[in-house]
C-alpha cells in the first residue's frame, strides 16, 4: 500500500501569505520570453498590446475554470484529484498524458531559457552545457519542500516588480505615441489572433497550480480573491511589456530584436546605480521560467513516485526526468530555425490541444460529479 501520509510530508511546510496566488505571476510570464511576445508582435503588430489586453479579458474564463479546479480538488493536488474523478484505472492513465505534457512543456521552457541566456549574457557558452547547469538546479529544487517555492516567488514578485515599475518610469520619457498608429491597421481578425496567442501561451499554464495540494495552505480564506487581485496585476504587467517597447521603439524597429524590452531598458539606469537595469529584471524573468519548470519536474516526479512507493530516495525521479527534459530540448530543437518554425506552427496547437483539454476536462468531470452526488443526496432525502 502506497505510504499517502510520507508522500503529503514530502510535499512539505504549510504555504503562507500570498505563497500560492505570488505563483500567478511567474506562471503567466514564463512563455513570454521568446516565445509569446515574439508571436503576438508578428501577427498583431502594432496593435499588440491591444492583443494582450484583450487576452488578459478572454483569459478570464479558463483562468475561473482553473480555480473551479483548485477550490473543488478537496485539497489535494491534480494527480490525487484524477484518481479520485476517474477511478485508479482511468485516473492513472489521464495522469501519466498529464505528467507527459509537462515534461514536453518544460522541455520547451529550457529550450527557450538556454537562448534567451545565450542572446543576452552568455553567447559563447556551450547551450548544453548551460541546459545541464539550469537542469541541475530544477531538480534540486523541484525534490525539495513547495513552500520553499512558494516563499521565494513572493520576494521575487515584490522586489522584481517594484523595479519594474521605476524602470518603466525612468523610459517614459522616450514613449512616442505616434509609433502605435494606425490602431487596427491589419484589421481585428489580428488582434483577435493575437489576443489567443497570448491565453494560450500565458493563461494555460496556470492549470500548473493544480499541482500544489491546498491543504498545505494556511488560511485558505482569501486564497481565490488573491488570486483574482494577482491575476489582474500580473496581465498588467504584460501589456507594459507590450506596450512600451511598441511605443518607444516602432514596429519597424522592434522587429529587428528578440527581445526587445531588454533593448529599450539598456537607455535606463536606476538613480545612477543600476547602470544596465534590464539585467536585474532579466533575472526575474529567468526566474519565472525556472519555477515553472520546477512545477513540471515535482509534479511528474510525484506521480511517477506513488507506483514506486518503496524507493526512499526523494532526487532519484526529478533526476531521471531532468535528463529527459535535456534529451527532449536538444533533440527537438536542434538550432533556433527549426524551433521558431515549431514554435510558430505547432506549438499554440498543441498548448490548445494538451493544456485545454485538461482544464476544460477535469472542469466538467467535476460538474459531472456534483450533480451525481447532489441527485444521490436528494433520492436518499426522498427516502
Amino acid at each position: 500500500m502506497i505510504d499517502e501520509k510520507r508522500l503529503d510530508i514530502q510535499d512539505g511546510k504549510k504555504i503562507e501569505g500570498l505563497g500560492f496566488s505570488s505563483l500567478i505571476y511567474p506562471l503567466l510570464v514564463s512563455c513570454f520570453v521568446g516565445m509569446a511576445a515574439t508571436n503576438i508582435y508578428r501577427i498583431a503588430k502594432v496593435d499588440s498590446y491591444i492583443s494582450a489586453i484583450l487576452g488578459g479579458i478572454i483569459g478570464i474564463v479558463p483562468f475561473l475554470l482553473i480555480m473551479y479546479i483548485i477550490k473543488n480538488s478537496n485539497g489535494e493536488d491534480i494527480i490525487t484529484l484524477n484518481k479520485n474523478l476517474f477511478g485508479d484505472t482511468i485516473g492513472n492513465i489521464i495522469n501519466t498524458i498529464i505528467s507527459i505534457i509537462f515534461i514536453m512543456f518544460a522541455a520547451l521552457l529550457l529550450y527557450n531559457l538556454s537562448l534567451f541566456l545565450d542572446t543576452e549574457y552568455i553567447p559563447d557558452t556551450n547551450s548544453l552545457y548551460v541546459k545541464i547547469l539550469i537542469m541541475i538546479a530544477v531538480v534540486y529544487t523541484a525534490s525539495q519542500n513547495i513552500s520553499t517555492i512558494s516563499r521565494v516567488s513572493q520576494i521575487v514578485f515584490i522586489i522584481g516588480n517594484i523595479l519594474f515599475v521605476i524602470s518603466f518610469f525612468g523610459v517614459a520619457a522616450n514613449i512616442n505615441i505616434d509609433n502605435i498608429y494606425p490602431v487596427f491597421e491589419n484589421g481585428i481578425k489580428s488582434v483577435f489572433s493575437g489576443s489567443l496567442e497570448y491565453v494560450v501561451f500565458a493563461v494555460f499554464p496556470l492549470i500548473l497550480l493544480t499541482t500544489i495540494p491546498t491543504k498545505l495552505i494556511n488560511n485558505k480564506k482569501n486564497i481565490f480573491r488573491n488570486s483574482i487581485i494577482m491575476y489582474i496585476i500580473s496581465n498588467i504587467v504584460l501589456v507594459i511589456i507590450f506596450f512600451v517597447p511598441m511605443s518607444i521603439l516602432g514596429y519597424e524597429v522592434l522587429s529587428i530584436y528578440k527581445y526587445p524590452i531588454f533593448t529599450v531598458l539598456q537607455t535606463f539606469s536606476l538613480f545612477e546605480i543600476i547602470e544596465r537595469v534590464e539585467n536585474t529584471l532579466g533575472l526575474q524573468l529567468i526566474f519565472c521560467m525556472f519555477v515553472t519548470m520546477v512545477l513540471c519536474i515535482h509534479i511528474s516526479s510525484k506521480n511517477i513516485k506513488k507506483y514506486f512507493p518503496n524507493i526512499k530516495i526523494d532526487q532519484l525521479f526529478p533526476t531521471l526526468l531532468g535528463i529527459i527534459v535535456i534529451v527532449i530540448s536538444s533533440f527537438m530543437f536542434k538550432n533556433s530555425t527549426i524551433a521558431n518554425e515549431f514554435m510558430i506552427k505547432y506549438i499554440p496547437t498543441i498548448m490548445i490541444i494538451s493544456f485545454g483539454s485538461i482544464i476544460l476536462g477535469i472542469s466538467i468531470a467535476i460538474f459531472v460529479k456534483k450533480i451525481i452526488i447532489r441527485n444521490k443526496v436528494d433520492e436518499i432525502e426522498n427516502i
